[in-house]
């Protein structure tokens, strides 16, 4: 594929032979939020995961069953045995979450159950920046 020069010009890319280089998923928390009775759509997915999996880590699912295809995953290229799923009880759910993106090893895709506070949600994204790790929070309204 052959880039365009269009005059822009953004200190935050770094070029190297006049093009830009991929940014590095920052801490934080993302999110996706899709009516009740909507399916989780790859297309929304793919190319967040496939920015996640940049940097080498795990890529941890948080959901109360899988809903990640493999096959979605493998055409991107990202090696699907670096994808874990994690069954967490809805009591614990907040708890397995943070634990999780403040240790670092890895980043989330959380499929949230039910309401989020803003308390909840501030506490996701100070351990995500604890661990240097990003969240696709996933939630249906």
């Amino acid at each position: 594929m052959r880039q365009l020069q269009l005059g822009i010009h953004n200190p935050e890319l770094s070029l190297s032979s006049g093009l830009a280089q991929p940014k590095q998923p920052q801490s934080g928390i993302s999110e996706i939020i899709l009516t009740s009775d909507s399916a989780l759509q790859p297309i929304y997915l793919l190319p967040i995961l496939s920015q996640m999996s940049l940097d080498k880590r795990w890529l941890m699912w948080i959901a109360d069953e899988p809903s990640i295809n493999r096959n979605w995953v493998s055409a991107l290229g990202i090696d699907a045995s670096q994808i874990l799923h994690i069954n967490a009880e809805e009591n614990c759910f907040h708890q397995v979450c943070c634990k999780a993106l403040a240790a670092g090893t890895g980043h989330l895709i959380i499929e949230w159950p039910g309401k989020i506070s803003d308390a909840e949600l501030a506490e996701l994204d100070d351990a995500a920046r604890l661990g240097n790790s990003h969240a696709l929070l996933i939630r249906r309204r």
